[in-house]
This record gives C-alpha cells, structure tokens and sequence, in this order.
C-alpha cells in the first residue's frame, strides 16, 4: 500500500514537472535576433574592389503575425566592439564604402527567418590595410521583443595578405579530370611551379607534383637524400637529382622550366637557379585521363602522390601553376611572383591557388581544370609573404 502511494506521488510530481516545463515553453518571450556569427571578418585586398555580405534575422519560434523590423548602423556600437574585443585600434568603417539592400524586412508569419538582407561594399581597395575598420549593423525596432545579445552584428576588415590560408597534404593528394587535357598534351616548353612548406620527409619518396615515369617531381629515392628534389624522367637514366637541402618549416617557391628542343632543364628554389642541366624525355603530356592506375591503367597527373598512396608529401602547399612555356629567371624573380600571378597571364594553362579553404580547387585560368582532393584537406592560416620586422 504504501509502495503505490508513493509511486502515485512520484507519478504526480514527474506530471507536474512536465506540464510546468511545458508550459514555460508556451509562454516564454520569443525575441527577434541576427542570426549570423558576429564578427564577421573581411580580407582588403589592393586587387579586390567589391564584395557582398548577406545576413538574416530570426525568432525561436513561429508567430501568427509578420514580424517587421528595421535595422540601422550605429557608430555609437565602436566603442562597445572595443569593450568587448579589448581593443583600441579600430575606427567606423565610413559611410562611403557601403550601401544596403533594404533598411527594412519581415519575418513572415509561420516562419521563423528572414529574407535576406544584402550589404554591398565598394571602393574597400582604398581603405588603409594598415587599420581595421568596423562596421556595427543592429536591429533597430521590431513589432517583437529584441534580443540584446544578439541585436548588433559587426564586420571588421583588414589589410589582407596576398596568401592567407594554404591546404596541407599530409597523408593526402590531389587529382585532375581534365576538362580540356590539349592545354597540358605535347608541351614542348614548359614551366611548373609550387610554394610549399615541408615539414617532414620522413619516407623514402615524398611526391610534389606530375605523372610517374613520364616527368614527376618527387624528394628522394634510391641514392637520394629525402629532403633532396629529383626530377625523374622516362627511366632513371634520365633522372635529375638537385644536390640541395630542402628545409623543414620554411616556404620555398619551386619553379621547374624545361625544353623539349634544346633537351634543356633548370630549376630554380626562391628565384635561385639551382641546377641547368641536359634532359631529353620529348614533349610533356600531362593530361592523362585520371584514374586510380590500377589493372594497367595508365599512370596520370598527381600532387601528393606517385606509384602509390604511401609517396604524399608532408608540407603546406599553394600556388601550382603549369605554363606552356619557358619562364625566364627575371620573371621567377619578379615581386611577389611566388605568391601571386595574374591568371590572365601569357602561357599560363593551369592555375591551383589552393588558398580558399575549398576542397573543389578551382583552376583560375578560362580552362577549367578544377582540382580534387582525395580526401578533405586540412585547412592552415597564414600571413604570406611574411612582413618584415
């Protein structure tokens, strides 16, 4: 008896509990807010004139009626980002450099979200890249209650490097099904580049970039250092090992030229030229369907790989470009040629920035061989070319 009494108490409880919380639930305020991850920040790139942001505003729960509202800038809210970022050295981004879609919107009734509202900015190549500009948007009134914590959502810009992330293929590499392969087949002049940073070479072959047994550019082998680069051809008697350190943990631009006619190769670390030396493997043909190379397939175009998954390269990477032609050393050298090149460029026929933290890696050039990785690459922030202290 007095164990179903105390069931029937414990059963009441449990059913007060529930209709309580459900209750709450009914009757708490439901508050209209910005819906994006503030700060949101923005790259100003000397190159980049324009670009557009799109945020929404929300609601927890659906209402009979629209929602209206409206939303404002609020030079008043810098301070308020400096209180909360701990930070000084900021100032209101001015009128001038952005325009809105609409001041107004409405969550429809039944919904839950917004249309989305637009910010267009203009002219944001003209802001000093030395500063960081802000710009507070808040909601400014609404037939609803506001969510304080969410009422203001902020962009911030700053000077931007010309490389700010680089793709890491550790364990990884990377693949092209060629939508136009006559740009990378019967290359008679040639130039390849990368910028990488290793930061291991603790296998036997580490692979940076081409097709094995044709022309593949590859650390290490049989009778070469790890942290040394070859160049191996159509067999190894037409391989070109470059006796020069390569060093962990720093960028190098490698650029590699060759000349089918003159039989002539030359690489070149940092616009150095590192070896000038006799090759004769014919034209480059490239543009091998892909495929895994399996049950005599044809062996295909690779970054991070060679013969085998087991030859990736431990190092950062960006910037890979194929030419249809010789590059001189002045224009290796140019500024900030390892860092950037116009993808508009004479001979230019393949162009993998690996900078955008998107593993479809589009192929800047008007050829459109996009690139893809095998796995998910790792993603990794940097600041290139490094600012001198």
């Amino acid at each position: 008896m007095k164990l179903q009494k105390l069931y029937g108490i414990t059963l009441g409880l449990l059913t007060f509990i529930s209709t309580g919380c459900n209750d709450d639930m009914e009757n708490f305020s439901n508050k209209i807010f910005m819906s994006s991850v503030s700060p949101e920040n923005i790259l100003v790139k000397s190159n980049i004139e324009s670009d557009e942001r799109t945020f929404q505003l929300e609601i927890a729960k659906p209402e009979e009626s629209d929602i209206n509202f409206t939303i404002k800038v609020d030079p008043a809210l810098i301070s308020t980002y400096k209180d909360i970022y701990y930070t000084n050295d900021v100032e209101m981004l001015p009128e001038k450099y952005y325009a809105f879609s609409t001041t107004e919107g409405k969550i429809a009734s039944g919904s839950i979200i917004s249309t989305p509202i637009t910010v267009y900015f203009k002219a944001i190549n003209q802001l000093d890249i030395d500063k960081v500009y802000v710009l507070p948007v808040s909601i400014d009134n609404a037939n609803i209650a506001i969510l304080a914590s969410a009422q203001t959502f902020y962009y911030v810009f700053k000077g931007a490097s010309l490389i700010n992330k680089v793709a890491n293929i550790k364990e990884n590499n990377i693949y092209v099904e060629w939508k136009k392969p006559e740009v990378v087949n019967n290359l008679t002049t040639l130039t390849a580049e990368a910028l990488v940073r290793p930061h291991s070479f603790d296998h036997n072959i580490s692979t940076l970039m081409g097709i094995e047994g044709k022309f593949l550019f590859r650390f290490g082998d049989d009778g070469v250092p790890a942290n040394h680069l070859q160049i191996a051809g159509t067999s190894s008697a037409t391989n070109i090992h470059i006796n020069r350190d390569v060093p962990l943990e720093k960028w190098i631009h490698i650029a590699i030229t060759y000349n089918a006619a003159e039989k002539n190769l030359k690489a070149y670390y940092n616009g150095e030229l590192v070896t000038d030396h006799s090759m004769d493997i014919g034209p480059i043909n490239w543009g091998v369907p892909h495929s895994d190379e399996e049950d005599g397939k044809p062996r295909c175009f690779w970054i991070g790989r060679s013969y085998n998954n087991e030859r990736w390269l431990d190092a950062d990477i960006a910037e890979v470009r194929i030419w249809n032609r010789v590059l001189s050393e002045e224009e290796i050298n140019e500024k900030d040629h390892a860092y950037e090149v116009d993808p508009a460029s004479d001979g230019l026929v393949a162009y993998w920035k690996l900078n955008d933290g998107i593993n479809e890696l589009k192929d800047h050039t008007i050829n459109g061989n996009n690139a893809t990785p095998t796995s998910s690459l790792t993603w990794v922030d940097v600041a290139l070319p490094a600012k001198e202290k």
